[in-house]
């Protein structure tokens, strides 16, 4: 039997990631731009379907007014997504096809953030948690979602986690803001930040493995099962926690409050899509927890 609280809160992180992805589409961009002039990849279909060199399309104003347009076209689909949202049930069958849409425009934008950063994986692989939140919520809604929706849940917010450990400890070039984040939110010197980073993508690789640990044997008497599950729920906690501190951090770290307004339109939306990543690791603590009592 599916709960109705998580329901409820996959209902409204749906509109919210909706929402802010509209936000940054429409009053921004989405990034296309780098996908649509690709000399190695779109860039030759363009110019053959125009019969025209890319330095030519460049200078051509329709091209920027057309991927402007093709932005702001996804980011009123968000909109209209995160609406469906709202009021959807099994019933409204329209509003299922609307959300669906938007998870079409979901994997064309982090397609382009793909292309953006070059291809590296791990900026394709972050955004797992984002992209299946509104096809959990469906699951949900439609009263498949307690086993199906579970394990997908658990996959999605630990390729989430490694791969922000991955960015976090350097694999992957280490974002500026990950750094910012500690010194500003923390007050702490960029050396000792760097170091922190490195201490919480070890985090972030134990919140993945243990987060995949079926809840069959974290039910069992043995004492083995009873220290995986104190290991489980501290784990998990940490998860709630690091997920929405980091979402929140978008927000704090750029806030300045001479400019709030420039600084929620800047930035209120990469706290909004970042939402998931702390909602996943609640939804399944709780789904833990009221298994374990049920």
């Amino acid at each position: 039997m599916q709960n109705p609280f998580n329901v409820r809160i996959l209902r409204i992180t749906t509109f919210l990631l909706f929402m802010g992805r509209a936000w940054e589409h429409i009053y921004w961009e989405g990034p296309f731009r780098n996908f649509f002039y690709n000399p190695h990849g779109f860039g030759k279909v363009l110019e053959w379907l125009t019969d025209s060199t890319l330095q030519d399309i460049y200078r051509d104003h329709f091209y920027e007014y057309l991927i402007d347009n093709i932005s702001i076209g996804i980011g009123v689909i968000y909109a209209l997504s995160g609406v469906a949202a709202l009021f959807y049930s099994p019933s409204r069958r329209v509003l299922k096809w609307i959300i669906c849409l938007g998870v079409f425009c979901l994997a064309l934008t982090f397609y382009g953030f793909f292309v953006d950063k070059h291809y590296l994986y791990g900026t394709l692989l972050e955004y797992s948690a984002q992209f299946v939140t509104p096809i959990i919520f469906l699951w949900y809604c439609n009263g498949n979602g307690s086993v199906k929706a579970l394990i997908v849940s658990k996959i999605a917010i630990a390729i989430t986690f490694i791969y922000h450990g991955l960015f976090a400890i350097g694999y992957y070039p280490q974002p500026g803001n990950f750094t910012d984040m500690l010194i500003i939110g923390f007050g702490i010197q960029e050396d000792m930040a760097k170091a922190t980073l490195t201490d919480i993508a070890l985090m972030d690789f134990l919140f993945a493995g243990v987060v995949l640990i079926p809840f069959n044997l974290l039910y069992r008497k043995e004492v083995l099962s009873k220290v995986l599950k104190v290991i489980f729920i501290t784990l998990l906690s940490y998860g709630v926690f690091w997920g929405f501190m980091t979402s929140l951090a978008r927000i704090y770290i750029h806030f300045d409050s001479q400019f709030i307004w420039q600084s929620f339109e800047g930035f209120f939306h990469e706290f909004l899509v970042r939402l998931p990543h702390g909602v996943f690791p609640m939804i399944i603590l709780i789904e833990f927890l009221r298994k374990k009592n049920a």
